[in-house]
């Protein structure tokens, strides 16, 4: 493995992701839950709002979390490989390291948002502390055999639910209550099952997001994580530890150091050639999911372009970065990937700040375009931020905190 540095091109790509996975997640910070399953484009919002969900899923949905997992998987290794250089302990360190992102996760989805992805990575990264020590190779055919048995497992999924005859949906009454957390629970025990997900917890969710209190929204967000989980382990499981395995592969390769870049321009062309055409196949099927093949081409364009997609944008931003050139476009995007798990978070703190009670309650009430305005404002303030915190310090303030539990001692913060 290559001299262990800290390579550029991670960062400014961790700030490009933390860009792309805001444009998904936009749509899950301003609508309810169960929106989701109605992937479909808008028809009373504009042209613009149209514009803005093809490229949303054509671009960034189902790209930015695979190439978050490859970098997270290459930090592992550069961190296995810091150790072994300086004789300290890696399993139990990195244990530490992942129960305490995992706290962040818990603390993000009880206060802010169900979406985070923060818990997942630290229960999927515990598979690491021993993968992590494998060779490249090995690595690769883990990552290959995970990701092989995942696919054929959806496509398997896809094949039954083609033969199942659709159940027409009855509606149910609204249970009364003095509450809404008291009607909440009144659904949840007589949960509509000819539904994919209730209506009515639709109805009552952007009720609470909208108007409090704050211990119903909360418990409306814990139930919504805990039956999104079912979906990880069925689908994003399968996605993200091939990616861990393989971002780890990389770079004990040493695929982030330029002397790799005819690799990276095979992958960029792999992406254009065979990832993109996927991906624009999978959202036309996705608007389509009543037939077999709507589902089919729909699971192979996340599964396969996907990723794909997301392998080419780190190529493309590795030799980008290694160029030398537009340093005032990659250097800002560098210092925001260096200090990622702050701006992550702070992308939900102001995001939950629009659409929540407490905040400008936009939940439930608006646009595709107008999430898109909210997410750049939002992106450029954490930008700006993050420059100017790094301008002066070395590490970020939830990054200082993540250190000093991994390694327990007091990482210097100050320049």
């Amino acid at each position: 493995m290559a001299t262990v540095t800290r390579v550029q091109g991670i960062d400014v790509a961790r700030g490009v992701a933390l860009l792309g996975i805001f444009l998904v997640n936009a749509a899950m910070f301003g609508q309810p839950f169960g929106a989701i399953f109605e992937p479909v484009a808008p028809v009373n919002e504009g042209w613009a709002s149209v514009a803005v969900f093809w490229f949303t899923k054509i671009f960034c949905e189902g790209k930015f979390y695979p190439l978050f997992s490859i970098l997270f998987g290459a930090g592992l290794a550069m961190m296995f490989e810091s150790a072994r250089r300086d004789g300290r302990s890696f399993g139990w360190c990195y244990f530490r390291r992942l129960v305490i992102l995992g706290s962040f996760g818990i603390a993000h989805v009880v206060l802010l948002w169900y979406g985070d992805i923060l818990l997942i990575y630290s229960l999927i990264g515990l598979w690491m502390i021993f993968l992590g020590r494998c060779s490249a190779r090995v690595l690769l055919s883990v990552a290959g055999g995970v990701y092989g048995f995942g696919v054929l497992m959806m496509l398997g999924f896809v094949a039954l639910s083609s033969l199942g005859g659709s159940i027409e949906p009855v509606s149910k009454p609204m249970p009364a209550a003095d509450t809404a957390l008291e009607q909440y629970m009144a659904v949840l025990q007589d949960w509509n099952t000819t539904e994919p997900y209730d209506s009515r917890v639709i109805d009552i969710e952007r009720e609470v997001n909208r108007n409090g209190p704050f211990l119903a929204a909360m418990v409306v967000r814990v139930f919504n994580y805990l039956f999104a989980s079912v979906f990880t382990i069925l689908v994003m499981f399968w996605v993200i530890l091939p990616c861990f395995c393989l971002g780890a592969a990389l770079a004990k390769a040493g695929y982030f150091h330029d002397s790799n870049s005819r690799w990276r321009r095979r992958l960029i062309w792999t992406g254009m050639i065979i990832g993109l055409p996927l991906s624009i196949a999978s959202v036309v099927a996705s608007q389509n999911l009543g037939s077999w093949w709507g589902h089919l081409f729909a699971t192979a364009g996340m599964y396969v372009g996907g990723p794909l997609m997301g392998l080419m944008y780190l190529s493309a931003i590795l030799l980008f970065v290694e160029a030398g050139k537009c340093s005032f476009v990659h250097r800002p995007l560098g210092r925001m990937g260096q200090m990622a798990l702050t701006c992550y978070l702070l992308e939900s703190l102001l995001m939950t700040a629009v659409m929540a009670h407490w905040g400008l309650a936009k939940f439930g009430d608006n646009t595709w375009f107008e999430r898109f305005g909210w997410v750049l404002s939002i992106y450029l303030i954490i930008l700006v931020f993050a420059n100017l915190w790094m301008s002066r310090f070395q590490i970020g303030p939830l990054e200082w905190l993540w250190r000093f539990g991994t390694h327990l001692r007091k990482p210097k913060l100050q320049k």
